[in-house]
């Protein structure tokens, strides 16, 4: 470029060289960048248009995204556990993205919206957090502020397992269902209950409440999983804590 020292590139405090590939083949030319031509020079970004990725769109449209909440499984065990859970609703592809996140499309919106409506999902103990994807959605920065987690209720008097048990395991978090054998009455060690838990929350390890004759009663609480916040990153963490006698094989933990 004529009129520029080419010494000043040794100086990049004063000035800032890139190389740019000329228009004619075979020869470079160098140009000054700075950060008021930088700004200036958006006007000649690349510029698409919605019809360049309206295609795109629409082909997602019909997907959702999920990761497991605190564990990222080996695409093999995802790909088996979603046929598994979503078989039926016509699964057109599942992509994996390295970070844990995947996406699976359905070959109609309905089934999309089955899924999305159908509620919480577990995999291995761990909740799997599912959302329809959107155009505008970052993937690498995915932020989860409520989550489901199944919690164990031990010493519950038999008189609390019906009507009362959805109220007594919200004194934790907004009660969602109770596994089989808690609406059966088949095991009666404690109550298991999934609840909805707020990240960065306390965990109350009991819960107290006063019975029909105004008498306290307090119960023993235990988190099969629950949330943590990194005290380092103030990033989201887990601890995964599942019972002996869930690990014995007392109880059949279902993943959905």
């Amino acid at each position: 470029m004529p009129g520029l020292s080419f010494e000043d590139e040794e100086n990049p405090d004063s000035i800032q060289w890139v190389t740019q590939r000329s228009k004619k083949q075979g020869s470079r030319s160098h140009i000054v960048v700075t950060e008021e031509n930088i700004e200036s020079d958006d006007t000649d970004l690349l510029q698409f248009t919605p019809e360049d990725v309206s295609a795109e769109i629409t082909y997602w449209n019909q997907a959702v995204y999920c990761f497991v909440l605190g564990a990222n499984p080996p695409w093999e065990v995802l790909q088996g556990y979603v046929q598994r859970i979503w078989g039926k609703h016509g699964i057109d592809k599942i992509s994996f993205l390295p970070n844990g996140i995947f996406l699976v499309r359905f070959k109609e919106m309905k089934d999309k919206k089955e899924v999305l409506n159908a509620g919480y999902h577990m995999f291995d103990n761990k909740p799997l957090i599912v959302k329809p994807w959107q155009e505008d959605i970052d993937l690498l920065k995915e932020e989860v502020k409520v989550m489901p987690a199944w919690i164990q209720i031990h010493g519950l008097p038999l008189k609390f397992w019906g009507t009362c048990l959805p109220s007594i395991a919200g004194l934790v978090g907004p009660y969602v269902k109770s596994d089989a054998a808690t609406a059966n009455k088949t095991r009666l060690g404690f109550a298991r209950t999934m609840v909805e838990l707020k990240v960065g929350q306390v965990f109350p390890s009991t819960v107290k409440f006063r019975d029909e004759n105004g008498k306290v009663v307090i119960l023993n609480v235990e988190y099969e999983w629950k949330p943590l916040l990194c005290d380092k990153c103030k990033g989201l963490g887990h601890e995964a804590k599942i019972a002996e006698r869930i690990r014995t094989g007392l109880i059949s933990l279902s993943l959905q």
